[in-house]
């Protein structure tokens, strides 16, 4: 019994099972040819007293030439069905190989296996007529059409198939598309029951700690950035700024006893512009991991972002612990490397490693949105109208 799931998954359909439903098919076609010659061996107006390789000649023949067409076929409209031209030309190949595989097996079945001719009389049609007048004889082209039409059942078989691994694959897509569906919905659990913990830090904090407020409200702003805003592959520079003001006064707020802090943004910000998300953040968090969380004494820490036109340069600047492992060029740094190379090919990135500070300089080419600013600023208030609700 054949098993169709098997045909269907290509991680299952490969070596020797692939092998074994070709060689399937190939006797499939055998028998099919088989069952086509039998009424005129079995059934004759006269007895046929042949050898066995007499009456095998023709079912060798024909079941070579379709199997010939099958593979060809097969071949040509998967590889070029939407190319109209080449296509043409195939189906051109197509018949000089078939011709050419049926006019030669012809003289083989008649000179070797001592067939005189076979019920189509298709063996003295191409005995007695030379090569190039046959390859386009009127007669040639009635006796090619029973071995074309023996080739459209094997054909209608592997279209079959082909439908039923597309309704496979359509269902197993469906179902990961439903699994991924209800992952992400149990995953919107979790940053609302958190935001929900926050909010209530946040009015427990408000009287008794404004300084813990703050910092509260100002990581709930940025994890809702994070989950909400950044799904597309850019986003508005100003949020990113945004973003990147927070972070950095969150790290003041827990470092501030041994931190210098130097900051610079560009003001104002053409709210058409637009980046791609956290392309900035790593280098910034980078500067405080390294130059700061490393160490219990006085650091620094300098931020320059400066904008001109729609060129963005950063520049950050950071101390170097005494005795500090080197640890610039981490995973974070190859992965941005990777989304820069990607993202903005003409990107300029230099980071230098000095004795005492660690000196990182980044220039972006950005681009502008084509949706209008007013659009993009009504689509956030929905949203978090949304969120609201």
């Amino acid at each position: 019994m054949i098993r169709l799931d098997i045909v269907a998954d290509n991680t299952k359909y490969h070596g020797w099972t692939r092998v074994g439903f070709h060689a399937l098919l190939i006797s499939g076609i055998v028998l099919l040819i088989f069952s086509a010659y039998v009424p005129w061996f079995l059934y004759p107006s006269a007895p046929l007293d042949y050898p066995f390789k007499t009456y095998a000649g023709p079912i060798i023949r024909d079941a070579f030439c379709v199997v010939v067409q099958y593979y060809f076929l097969v071949f040509l409209f998967t590889r070029y069905a939407r190319k109209p031209l080449l296509l043409v030309i195939g189906m051109a190949v197509y018949y000089f190989i078939l011709f050419t595989c049926y006019y030669y097996t012809s003289y083989l079945v008649k000179h070797y296996c001592g067939l005189p001719d076979d019920y189509t009389g298709s063996i003295s049609h191409f005995d007695r007529t030379p090569y190039w007048k046959a390859l386009f004889h009127p007669a040639t082209f009635y006796h090619l059409m029973f071995i074309i039409e023996r080739a459209f059942y094997p054909l209608a078989l592997k279209l079959l198939i082909e439908i039923y691994r597309r309704q496979v694959r359509n269902a197993n897509l469906q179902q990961d598309y439903n699994r991924l569906e209800l992952d992400f919905l149990k995953n919107q659990i979790s940053p609302h029951f958190l935001f929900n913990v926050l909010n209530s830090i946040y009015a427990l904090t408000e009287e008794e700690s404004p300084r813990a407020a703050k910092i509260v409200q100002q990581l709930s702003g940025m994890m809702r950035y994070s989950l909400y805003e950044t799904a597309d592959v850019t986003v508005p520079l100003y949020k990113e700024l945004a973003f990147i003001r927070n972070y950095v006064e969150l790290e003041q707020l827990r470092t501030s006893k041994r931190l210098t802090l130097e900051t610079s943004y560009p003001n104002p910000v053409d709210e058409m512009l637009v980046i791609a998300p956290f392309v900035l953040i790593t280098f910034i968090e980078n500067a405080f991991k390294h130059g700061v969380g490393s160490t219990t004494k006085k650091s620094f820490v300098k931020i320059d972002l400066t904008l001109r036109d729609e060129v963005l340069h950063l520049s950050i600047v950071n101390s170097k612990p005494v005795n500090g492992k080197k640890t610039i060029g981490g995973l974070g740094l190859v992965n941005v490397r990777k989304r820069l190379a990607a993202l903005y090919p003409d990107h300029r990135l230099q980071v230098l490693d000095d004795a005492l500070q660690y000196t990182m300089t980044l220039t972006l080419t950005l681009s502008k949105s084509k949706i209008p600013a007013a659009t993009l600023k009504a689509g956030v208030l929905e949203v978090k109208a949304d969120q609201i609700r």
